[in-house]
């Protein structure tokens, strides 16, 4: 298990803060868009190297996704955030199938606007295994104005569609790595914000 040295837990009591993060656990948090604080990239963090990345998931073996920062060369940078599916991560399919053994899916991960911290995961509607869900992390030591206050305060939200309301998820925030992670169990939209 991770040394939870250098966590702060949003959204988990402090028993589950132990446990691996989930977005079903602890009491269920939804703001309008509009009340909801979604962190930006600061104008001086370095431009993503490719705002979108797609690739293979199938049953019984494990993938990652990854976007990063351009190193100022041209080639990957510091990570800005990563999937990770494991080997039995894959449930159902979005039309609610089951998948076979060594079935595969393509998989996005997308932003639309460069400069929110607003991962849109696809396909919409891919369901993961409750026992064995997603890793997401998202990295936010270049966005812009995150003292230690927010840095207390900063959770995955999840929106089902685009105008719906945020859901905050079961997230760590790993103050020594800038990063926030949460368990995923399907695939919409998540934001890092507070």
């Amino acid at each position: 298990m991770r040394s939870t040295s250098g966590l702060i837990r949003t959204g988990l009591p402090l028993l589950l803060a132990t446990l691996a993060c989930s977005d079903s656990t602890g009491p269920v948090q939804s703001r309008p868009p509009a009340q909801l604080n979604i962190l930006r990239l600061a104008p001086t963090a370095p431009p993503l190297l490719a705002t979108s990345t797609t690739f293979n998931a199938c049953n019984g073996s494990g993938a990652e996704g990854r976007l990063f920062f351009n190193d100022g060369k041209g080639g990957e940078g510091k990570e800005f955030a990563r999937l990770k599916i494991d080997n039995n991560t894959l449930l159902a399919k979005p039309d609610g199938t089951p998948f076979g053994p060594d079935e595969c899916i393509q998989i996005t991960m997308a932003l639309d606007d460069p400069t929110q911290v607003l991962v849109r995961l696809e396909p919409t509607g891919l369901r993961f295994n409750p026992v064995a869900p997603a890793e997401f992390r998202i990295e936010y030591g270049e966005a812009e104005g995150v003292d230690s206050e927010i840095e207390s305060q900063i959770a995955i939200w999840r929106q089902e569609t685009a105008g719906a309301p945020f859901v905050q998820i079961g997230s760590a925030v790993l103050k020594d790595q800038k990063e926030v992670e949460g368990n995923l169990f399907g695939f919409s939209r998540y934001a890092l914000a507070y």
